[in-house]
């Protein structure tokens, strides 16, 4: 028990600054209720049969929707859709953003101004719009689709971020001291380079699953996201379509709202973390 404390402590000893810490911690309960949704829900989360319009009370804590199902429930079982979408997308999106980032950072010349010139192209059209006509043309969503939709048009924004990077790193003495003993482009860019980008790059991974969160609240608010799951987006947009606000049913709004803001709130207090530690060191080492 005492060596698990003691791990416990040094883990937290990790993660950088009060911020990075507080998002944190709201990251672990997302993921906990994420991980745990159907044994922490009190009721399942298909269950009818309750009266409708129930305002919260002591058999259900936030009352019950138009179709007779528990409101908790039903956030709780969202938790994991939502939660899903934005790592998974956020992962991938970082994933190809890095690729093309160190890529085009480091080899510079046609490959760099080739692959520039593709994400300038997707940057003309607005991101909301590009995934609302790509959910638009595919015959069927699910979540599956839906991440990997969100995650193929979030990382432009990161490529060139880490382009810029990799085009301050690939002077450095070290690169070329890799170069003479023969490691090729590919091993210095993902040995040498990449690992001292670490911190923009989970900085901008946080980021990029808020940008996930949001992208799939959006989607499935307007009816383009997965109708067989249950996520917090799903759960705002059969209130808007039983006029919710109308019926003063506010158990059924505010919940997955604020779920959705403190879920991007812990993720943006993780960034803001650990870019500001690595401002900090940057600024040491400049000392």
């Amino acid at each position: 028990m005492e060596s698990v404390l003691r791990k416990t402590a040094s883990l937290w000893s990790l993660i950088p600054g009060k911020k990075g810490k507080a998002g944190f911690v709201l990251f672990v309960l997302f993921a906990v209720v994420a991980l745990l949704g159907p044994y922490l829900a009190p009721y399942p989360v298909n269950k009818l049969g309750f009266p409708t319009w129930m305002k919260p009370s002591a058999g259900h804590w936030l009352g019950t929707d138009s179709y007779g199902q528990d409101v908790l429930s039903q956030l709780i079982y969202g938790t994991r859709t939502s939660f899903l979408v934005g790592i998974c997308a956020g992962a991938l999106a970082t994933v190809l953003g890095v690729t093309v980032g160190l890529l085009s950072g480091f080899k510079g010349g046609w490959i760099g101004e080739v692959l520039m010139r593709f994400v300038d192209l997707f940057n003309i059209i607005p991101a909301l719009v590009l995934l609302i006509i790509l959910a638009s043309f595919l015959p069927s969503v699910n979540v599956g689709t839906t991440i990997l939709i969100i995650g193929m048009i979030s990382w432009l924004g990161m490529a060139r971020s880490i382009r810029s990077q990799a085009m301050a790193e690939r002077s450095g003495g070290y690169v070329e001291a890799a170069r003479m003993v023969g490691m090729s482009d590919w091993e210095i860019m993902f040995k040498e380079i990449m690992p001292n980008l670490i911190p923009i790059i989970l900085a901008n991974l946080v980021l990029l699953a808020t940008g996930a969160v949001l992208a799939e609240a959006g989607l499935t608010f307007l009816g383009l996201g997965d109708p067989l799951s249950v996520s917090w987006g799903q759960m705002l947009s059969l209130a808007n379509a039983n006029n919710a606000i109308m019926y003063g049913a506010w158990w059924w709004i505010v919940p997955p709202g604020l779920s959705i803001a403190f879920l991007c709130f812990g993720f943006i207090l993780i960034g803001n973390g650990i870019l500001e530690k690595y401002r900090a060191n940057r600024g040491n080492a400049a000392l």
